[in-house]
Parts: C-alpha cells; structure tokens; sequence
C-alpha cells in the first residue's frame, strides 16, 4: 500500500468525516495525558480528499493533538485514489493492533468493508483473517447492534445491556428500545432478569394498548428509579414484582395470601414453603435452613406442630 510520511496541519484534516471511525469512546480511558508527556508515536493515518484530508485511523490522537493546542502532525497519507477496501483493511488492522474491539467496533469494521461491496462471505473471511472471528449468525448479529440507537450500543459497550436483549429491542420502536435501554443502564440486571423485565414491558403494553415508554414512566416505576434510599437489588426486585402485578394481578394476589398464611404456621425464617409455579399443580417444596443439630430439632418441632393446624389442612390437605 502507498503511502507517504509528511507533516500535515490539524487544521487541513477534517474529523467530522466519521465513516471510517471504528473506537467507541464509551470504555476508553482519555490519551490527551500520554501524548502531553511522551508524543505521537503512531502516526496517524489519512487519506487525501479534495483540498483536506479525511481520518482513516487515528481519531482520537488527532482530537487530543487539538486540545494539546498543536497545529501539526506527522501523518501517514494516502492517495487520493486509494481503493476503499484497502482504507478498511488498514483501519481495522490498525485498531485490533492497539486493543480487543467491543460488539460495537466490531459491528462497524463489518460495516466498512460491506460498506466498500464486498460479499458477506468475503467479508467474514477477511475479518478473520484481520483477528476478528466471525460466522453468519454472529455477522447477523453485528449488523443489527450497528443499526441501534447510540443508547443502546452504550449500554452494549458499558455491559449493562446483555446482547440477546439488544437483539430484542431491535423488534421495538426506536422511543420504547431506549426507554428500556435507560432502565437497564439505571440499575444493574443479569441477563434472566432483562428477560423477565422485557417480557412483563412487551405483554402489559401489549394488553393495555399503551406504549412500553409510557409504561416505564408509571409512577410505580419512577418513584423505585428515583429512591436514594434502595440499592440496585432493591430497586430490581420492586420493580420486577410491580411488573408481575401489572402482568398477573390475580396469581399475584393468589401468591399473596398462600404466603400470608404460611407465615400464620409460625415456621420462622429457617422454613420456607415454595408453592408451585403459577400454582399449577399440587407440589410444594420445603426448604429447612439449620447451623446446628439444636437447629434442625426445633425447625422438627415446628413441622410437627403444624400437622395440627387447621391452616396446614386449608393449604396442602
């Protein structure tokens, strides 16, 4: 590939051409600092464009040069006339060189070589051979988080937001993806979790006829987002039990008094009866939690006391 060292003025390279920007700047730690005190060490890579010149690699170094205050630095250009797959290859190449790419960069480096007419299999078999592992499921992938609102990839990048619920939003309006995209980067779920919250947002809004932005702006979820005084589990679990009462008022008020009366058994925290899921069926399980023999012979106590309850009849007889 030809290209030429030369000094080029900051002023002549213009960074509002983004098509071949590949880092995310959510996860990357600033660089002003580094090139303050030791310099460039990689130049940049440009690309000549009618009277300017265009970033092909190096966006971040040329934006901290900016506000270090320089006017020059030593470039690597190419010409004018160079193939945009070629532009691609090295911006690619120059970015998995410095750092493993997130789902994002990885998307756009899927992007620019699709984006410059090259097959799907083609461009699998060159982002493979560039160090980026790909197959047509995962491409598929790709290509739908590159078509995500900004606060969606950021939630991706950031690993508030699980990929298979990124995927799911992409069946959601744009408004309603990125009020469930703010909810998930408010307060920290594991993947199962994302799920249940998605399912009770899609069904409720669904069944209301009401979009999931007005659902998640109910008071019943704003006030739990909005409480200092509850940490992230706390928050995540009210709000997913709000969400299944939304959902399933009867079975939860059903759920309700099966506990309630459990708790008239006089069992203590050390019992814990679990009825079955959505009480279908006739299986329960008992849970004993016990530190000692001392332990175990009073939770026995409190089993066989309960034989005699009429409550122990209403609820198992």
């Amino acid at each position: 590939m030809h290209y030429k060292f030369d000094w080029a003025a900051l002023d002549s390279i213009d960074t509002t051409d983004s098509f071949y920007r590949i880092t995310t700047p959510h996860d990357k730690p600033s660089i002003d600092d580094s090139i303050h005190r030791i310099g460039l060490i990689c130049p940049v890579v440009v690309k000549k464009a009618n009277s300017q010149l265009i970033v092909i690699s190096g966006f971040r170094r040329v934006e901290a040069c900016r506000k270090l205050g320089w006017h020059e630095i030593l470039c690597r250009i190419l010409p004018e006339d160079t193939p945009s797959v070629q532009c691609a290859e090295l911006a690619i190449t120059d970015n998995i060189a410095q750092r493993p790419l997130n789902i994002v960069e990885q998307a756009r480096c899927l992007r620019l070589l699709s984006d410059a007419n090259i097959s799907s299999n083609m461009s699998m078999e060159m982002t493979n051979s560039l160090g980026i592992p790909l197959n047509k499921n995962y491409a598929s992938k790709l290509k739908t988080v590159l078509a995500a609102t900004d606060l969606i990839q950021h939630g991706i990048i950031s690993g508030k937001l699980g990929l298979p619920i990124a995927l799911l939003l992409s069946e959601f309006s744009n408004d309603d993806a990125d009020a469930v995209a703010s909810l998930f980067n408010r307060i920290l779920m594991g993947l199962n979790k994302q799920r249940e919250v998605l399912l009770y947002l899609k069904e409720i809004a669904a069944r209301d006829d009401i979009s999931v932005k007005h659902l998640i702006e109910e008071d019943g979820i704003q006030s739990t987002l909005n409480n200092d005084n509850l940490d992230g589990n706390q928050k995540s679990r009210q709000i997913r039990s709000y969400l299944k009462k939304r959902r399933y008022p009867r079975l939860v008020r059903v759920e309700e008094q099966f506990h309630e009366r459990v708790r008239d058994l006089g069992f203590g925290g050390a019992i814990q009866i679990t009825p079955p899921a959505n009480f279908e069926g006739s299986s329960c399980i008992m849970t004993i939690r016990f530190n000692s023999l001392h332990d175990l012979m009073r939770a026995h106590r409190k089993i066989s006391d309960a034989f005699d309850n009429p409550i122990a009849s209403e609820l198992f007889g």
